[in-house]
């Protein structure tokens, strides 16, 4: 039981600071800001180069197979 309080009591000290830090420098805000800012989006291509490129391939050109 008292390696139980100790690691308990060591989590308490450790935690209480690191909750205060992320509450002082915002990083719940910063986080979700960070996610959105990676987030994949999709993009809108021009209706010329609809039939011609999609992610990044060829599709239906008139060239000789191998």
């Amino acid at each position: 039981m008292s390696t139980f309080l100790g690691w308990f009591v060591w989590g308490l000290i450790l935690a209480a600071p690191l909750w205060w830090l992320s509450w002082r420098f915002r990083l719940g805000y910063w986080l979700s800001q960070s996610r959105t800012l990676f987030r994949r989006r999709s993009i809108q291509l021009p209706a010329q180069l609809e039939g011609l490129v999609i992610l990044g391939k060829r599709q239906g050109g008139t060239g000789k197979k191998a």
